[in-house]
């Protein structure tokens, strides 16, 4: 009878952007890295070099495909877009300044962040639709993988990983999602097990280390 080895996801915000800067709302619209974004994505990448990688995933996003090809680098590691890794459709909000959309649209910023599984952006897409397609995604990675084992990087936003983790693990505490932080599941017979959520670690390890080298 075969049995199936432990299978590790590692979940990679992306780093920093423009519109992270400008505190803009920015879930399927895009922005370019910042340079701080850019040595983010270096330094995570650094700090997870010392781990096995068999396979990388990605939002389809041109912010977290440049913060994947930064991370890996060199590293003979094939990269798989996949849109459904997405960050959550935040509709008419979208590229909105924080501050601006109460006088725009209310209360619609707090609706979002409520937490609620039908909570939406006008004209976005709910936590419950976001989950849908997240976890569809993850579940063939799983099982593409499952039966080998080993390490997977799967490079997102921050939204759609903590709001995975949320429901996987019921939990009803969303915690912030850095900059190239790094969330660990693990996979075993199929079931998830979070290790770590939001972990700035890695990244500050690889920081040291580029610095120790430049």
């Amino acid at each position: 009878m075969l049995t199936e080895n432990k299978l590790t996801l590692y979940f990679v915000r992306h780093g920093e952007t423009q519109y992270n800067v400008e505190r803009r709302m920015q879930g399927f619209c895009d922005s370019p890295l910042t340079e701080k974004g850019i040595l983010q994505a270096k330094s995570v990448g650094k700090g997870l070099s010392d781990i096995e990688f068999i396979a990388a995933y990605a939002s389809d996003s041109q912010r977290v495909l440049d913060t994947a090809k930064f991370a890996i680098g060199d590293r003979d590691i094939p990269l798989n877009p996949d849109a459904r890794l997405k960050e959550m459709n935040f509709g008419v909000l979208e590229a909105l300044l924080e501050d601006e959309i109460p006088t725009l649209y209310g209360d619609a910023l707090e609706k979002l962040f409520s937490l609620d599984i039908n909570a939406c952006a006008p004209e976005g897409e709910t936590y419950a639709q976001l989950f849908a397609r997240t976890e569809q995604a993850i579940n063939e990675i799983v099982e593409k993988h499952a039966q080998d084992g080993g390490n997977i990087l799967i490079f997102s936003h921050g939204v759609t990983i903590g709001n995975y983790i949320i429901q996987v693990t019921n939990s009803k505490e969303f915690k912030v999602h850095d900059n190239c932080s790094v969330s660990v599941v693990n996979f075993v017979d199929g079931k998830p097990y979070v290790e770590k959520i939001g972990d700035t670690s890695f990244r500050e390890k690889g920081s040291k280390l580029l610095k120790a080298n430049s």
